[in-house]
């Protein structure tokens, strides 16, 4: 749903509800998280084999693995993971054999939670016929060796095109039309592509890898695979007898920015660039930035907090180079250990949350896709850009600020030399939403549209 790395911590206590047997823990559960009257999305799965417990957690298409799972004598279930400072905790009951809900605490903050156990099939996007839809849509299999790449094309009923948007995804592995559920209805890409064909573009939208119709691994799949997966369906959609699609323009949303760049810049195909809420900086200053506001309401020692951010950095740096990786890691799990000392913590349960801490970077660092993004600057791309683009910003965006990622952008594009427009709306959020604050909580609270002006602006930009 956006650029936005999900560095929480959970422990999950849960005291069984009174049965005759024992409900059991292996297998997936969904549901969420009630903040301010919306849902955050969570899913787990669990397995067992001979050694005990594995599994992962999944927050809003973010997977990570858990650590330290258990099942006790009288039926508790302990899991956690790490991912930032301070501890977040879910203390519940099993309602039923599928239903487990209880509290969810993290610091001052107290809410309710709720999973239900679902089967793996349930998880899949099925496609939905519409066939009262102003215009034509097709929903095809594109290859790209041995990956099959599903999406929706789109294209005017009763006027030519040679205009075709394709459009890519943020973060996370998400589906074609970029859905927020269960946190919210709104469907970004949906709504843009039914704007934009309304008014006589065509588009296509896809499923990332491992996601409804599309095969494959979302999360080892390389900036360089990614940007393979756009080059697939433009050589796709431009060699189609049934259409002309002579103009192509890529729509890059978050991450998706930096794939749409990277193709844009070495894809002669490529007409014309949309960088929509997308980052001017590396992986590793977002990252920086998201540390120090994780870390801002604890009032700690800058100083300290900046031994932390730079300890972090260096780990990043040593499993990048495959150097001192040990040595690295023992470094970041003291200063993460003295952090917690100074929240609070006692010296056992600091040192076994900064040893947590730096098995789950660790491991985060080394995912693929994670690896190919950590130093890469997206605004070398758009140096060598020679074709128009037009950059959007939401004004109250939390995840890709328009302070931090504007002017590299902006730079990056007067010494390319491209025309180019860029346009901030001032009360949007990521997602482009009329927002209150922009923080991601309150994203199901809004209405599921595009802040006034928005759909309007590209498709004028586009046609001129």
């Amino acid at each position: 749903m956006g650029l936005s790395l999900i560095f929480l911590f959970f422990i999950m206590n849960l005291q069984p509800a009174a049965a005759q047997h024992r409900p059991a823990l292996p297998g997936y559960w969904e549901g969420g998280i009630s903040l301010q009257g919306t849902q955050l999305s969570i899913k787990t799965h669990f397995n067992k084999n001979e050694a005990g417990f594995n599994g992962t957690i999944d927050i809003q298409g973010v997977t990570l693995p858990l650590q330290e799972i258990s099942v006790t004598d009288n039926d508790s279930v302990f899991f956690q993971f790490t991912a930032g400072p301070g501890l977040a905790e879910f203390k519940g009951s099993f309602e039923s054999d599928s239903t487990i809900s209880g509290n969810y605490y993290q610091n001052n903050t107290h809410l309710t939670f709720k999973l239900k156990r679902y089967e793996q099939e349930s998880d899949k996007i099925i496609e939905s016929t519409q066939p009262d839809l102003p215009y034509n849509h097709e929903d095809l299999i594109i290859k790209n060796d041995s990956i099959d790449i599903g999406g929706t094309l789109t294209w005017p009923k009763n006027e030519s095109t040679n205009q075709l948007v394709i459009m890519i995804s943020g973060s996370g592995a998400q589906d074609r039309d970029e859905s927020m559920q269960p946190v919210s209805d709104f469907k970004p890409f949906a709504e843009l592509a039914d704007s934009l064909t309304v008014n006589g573009i065509a588009t296509f939208r896809y499923d990332d890898r491992g996601v409804g119709q599309s095969t494959g691994n979302f999360g080892n799949a390389t900036l360089n695979i990614l940007a393979s997966d756009v080059d697939a369906i433009i050589n796709n959609l431009t060699n189609r007898p049934n259409h002309n699609f002579e103009e192509i323009i890529l729509l890059g949303h978050s991450q998706g920015g930096v794939v749409a760049g990277k193709v844009a810049a070495e894809n002669e195909a490529v007409d014309k660039l949309i960088l929509m809420a997308s980052t001017g900086v590396s992986l590793k200053e977002v990252v920086r930035f998201q540390v120090q506001q994780a870390f801002a309401p604890a009032n700690l020692d800058q100083a300290l907090i900046e031994k932390e951010i730079t300890a972090r950095e260096n780990l990043m740096q040593a499993i990048a180079d495959d150097k001192n990786v040990d040595e690295a890691k023992e470094k970041y799990q003291q200063q993460f250990k003295a952090v917690q000392l100074a929240a609070g913590a006692d010296s056992s349960r600091a040192s076994a949350l900064a040893k947590q801490q730096a098995n789950q970077l660790a491991a985060t660092f080394q995912a693929p896709q994670t690896q190919s993004l950590l130093f890469y600057n997206p605004t070398d791309d758009l140096k060598e850009l020679n074709i128009p683009v037009l950059v959007l910003f939401g004004g109250k965006d939390t995840q890709v600020t328009v302070n931090m990622n504007k002017k590299p952008i902006e730079s990056a594009l007067d010494e390319a030399g491209v025309p180019d427009k860029i346009k901030v709306f001032k009360n949007a959020n990521h997602l482009f939403q009329q927002a209150k604050t922009g923080q991601v909580q309150e994203y199901g609270s809004l209405p599921s549209k595009f802040v006034d002006g928005f759909t309007s602006v590209i498709t004028q930009w586009i046609k001129k």
